[in-house]
């Protein structure tokens, strides 16, 4: 067999070069894949039901997520998918094929496959408990693109049953830095190999706060200065990458905790953010919303908002004022002047970053900042750049 190489793709993630990447995992990379959680519920398998890092608000809860944003219907993934301008979409829980949730798993990928079209590019991820021929075939009818399996041992065999269907088949596992469980991993992917399973993707082992307990009952450690991190975790499954890829011919991609925490989310933000920013607003490079709020009683604001317009005349698509506050770009705020006139009118100034959502119960201030400060830390951060 022709060797192969570990490479790094810019997004931090590890693969063999000259396989390429799961079309699944090139979109998420991308943040083009709106993720689809059709809710909570699933079998609790023995196998991963101790290391899920399901939020105690989700797990075992009948309620449905496009991202962030808690829905009710299909029309409402389709708006979440337009205003991201997604190519694809993942399907996840507790088990999208569970047998409570069968039915309308089917139902949400028939529905946006007929909105979006044959070529927008669905995946979904499963324990493969329940799976069989018959609802392989119902997914395959539906359109679903690719599928990716975590089954306990003693289901291995039923991954054949997707087989040669017209789906992408594929395994989806954590690396648990344990040395039974790193021997079995490595005998799942050359049995996946030998049965013609096109990818297995590995993810880094999560800690979180739902699995924190079960995580540290059985020894594992937080890395250090990780938040998430499972010690050694990353290293064993870049040693097991090694090791095998010479042994077996199919895809093998391995997905650090940052990439899935940092990257993927940064870069869905930054393509939500593009498609909803309004005019007083930038996108930061880590894909949030940044403008200046001007904050002070109704009259003061009400005065200075006409002055902006009739007296310094910046363009009124410029100027938003929501009866508490009025906001700019700061690139008016930053100005020197501006700075002078709000300290002479008594008005207090701030530079507002927040996550790139219209609804209050998902747009957060995750930074506010008085507009001297955030003017003093650029001319820092510049002297320091140069």
């Amino acid at each position: 067999m022709k060797k192969s190489k570990v490479s790094k793709s810019k997004a931090g993630t590890y693969f063999i070069k000259g396989r390429g990447i799961p079309k699944g995992c090139r979109l998420c990379l991308i943040g083009a894949k709106t993720v689809l959680f059709i809710n909570g519920l699933c079998q609790n398998p023995n196998h991963c039901y101790w290391y899920c890092p399901i939020s105690n608000e989700r797990k075992g809860k009948d309620f449905t997520f496009a991202n962030e944003i808690k829905i009710n219907s299909r029309e409402e993934i389709i708006d979440e998918i337009n205003i991201m301008n997604a190519k694809g979409m993942s399907i996840t829980g507790g088990d999208p094929l569970f047998d409570n949730n069968f039915e309308k798993t089917l139902g949400f990928i028939k529905y946006v496959k007929m909105r979006k079209g044959k070529k927008f590019h669905i995946h979904l991820y499963t324990n493969g408990l329940n799976f069989s021929e018959e609802i392989a075939l119902k997914l395959a009818k539906v359109g679903l693109d690719e599928i990716r399996f975590n089954p306990p041992r003693e289901k291995w065999n039923v991954i054949q049953s997707a087989l040669n269907k017209g789906m992408i088949v594929g395994a989806e596992v954590p690396v648990i830095p344990n040395k039974k469980y790193l021997k079995e991993l490595e005998e799942f992917i050359i049995y996946l190999d030998r049965i013609g399973v096109d990818f297995v993707n590995l993810n880094e082992f999560e800690f979180s706060f739902p699995n924190s307990h079960n995580l540290k009952e059985r020894g594992f450690k937080l890395n250090k200065g990780s938040i998430a991190s499972v010690e050694n975790s990353n290293e064993m499954a870049l040693e097991l990458l090694r090791k095998i890829y010479n042994n077996v011919s199919l895809q093998i991609h391995f997905c650090p905790i940052r990439t899935k925490d940092f990257w993927q989310l940064k870069e869905r933000y930054l393509r939500r953010a593009k498609s909803i920013k309004m005019p007083h607003e930038d996108v930061s490079e880590e894909g949030l919303l940044l403008y200046a709020q001007i904050e002070g009683n109704f009259e003061a604001l009400i005065e200075f908002k006409d002055f902006l317009l009739n007296e310094i005349r910046i363009p009124q698509k410029y100027v938003y004022f929501d009866k508490k506050h009025i906001k700019i770009p700061l690139a008016f705020a930053l100005e020197k002047e501006f700075i002078e006139l709000l300290e002479k009118r008594k008005l207090k100034g701030f530079v507002l970053e927040i996550t790139p959502f219209r609804e209050d119960d998902y747009c957060q201030i995750t930074e506010k900042t008085p507009i001297k400060v955030f003017k003093q830390e650029l001319i820092i951060d510049g002297d320091q750049e140069g």
